[in-house]
């Protein structure tokens, strides 16, 4: 694949001045991060006092969600507003840590991670076997990867006023499924755990997520997402646990 971004660190370093993570109108978007993120807890197989890599933390919903249980988060980004926002609120207590940093270097020992999570990044990168290099050199043998990405998305491109080139929508420069996110971690170093395909899209076309499902407990929202994706058969995202494996 030829270069697509002119600089990726710059790009990402003003997307976190300009976008508030932390004040999304969209009710929609809102619930299904909330639902992403159940799903992630309980499918990383994290306890007190493990260290978890969250890379590419955006609003810090991994952060929100693990440093209250004791389980002690890294949470890196190329935005150091971003992550000044994520500390100032939801880490009252000084409990996680906040990096500077980027998917294709990461600024780390080996092995020094019990597990690590990436929520809508890998859709954005163009180093894609250089990034999972990267994250399998930093977490310990047998542990947890949690991915998620855009399911089989159909990337819309516009003509960028200012370059006069063809530009994806959202910066989105993949479109996966399970074999296409699989077979790079596999060649990686990881073995691919639990699948999961969830917010069906014409439950979400119409808002049942939000307008009738957001009451409900994670085990019956689950339930009717699942009957919805058999019967319409269009997930709108997917996630795979993988296993890193053991270093020769």
């Amino acid at each position: 694949m030829g270069k697509l971004m002119h600089d990726h660190i710059e790009h990402y370093r003003k997307d976190g001045e300009s976008f508030d993570y932390f004040h999304v109108e969209n009710p929609a978007i809102r619930e299904e991060e909330r639902r992403r993120i159940e799903l992630l807890t309980r499918q990383m197989k994290v306890s007190r006092e493990m260290k978890v890599l969250d890379a590419g933390s955006g609003g810090g919903w991994v952060s929100e969600a693990f440093l209250p249980h004791g389980i002690f988060v890294c949470a890196m980004d190329l935005s150091h507003n971003t992550l000044k926002g994520v500390r100032e609120r939801f880490d009252s207590d000084a409990a996680g840590a906040y990096v500077v940093g980027d998917l294709y270097n990461l600024p780390f020992r080996r092995g020094v991670f019990d597990g690590a999570t990436s929520n809508d990044v890998y859709e954005h990168l163009e180093h894609l076997d250089q990034a999972a290099n990267e994250l399998r050199y930093v977490l310990k043998d047998g542990a947890a990867a949690f991915i998620s990405v855009p399911y089989r998305e159909n990337i819309v491109y516009y003509l960028c006023i200012h370059c006069n080139q063809l530009t994806p929508v959202n910066a989105h420069l993949h479109s996966f499924d399970e074999n296409s996110l699989g077979e790079i971690f596999v060649r990686n170093g990881f073995s691919i755990g639990k699948i999961s395909k969830f917010m069906n899209k014409g439950l979400s076309l119409l808002q049942v997520y939000y307008r009738l499902c957001r009451w409900m407990p994670f085990w019956l929202w689950r339930a009717l997402d699942i009957v919805a994706d058999a019967i319409i058969r269009k997930p709108g995202r997917m996630a795979i646990v993988f296993e890193a494996g053991k270093r020769p």
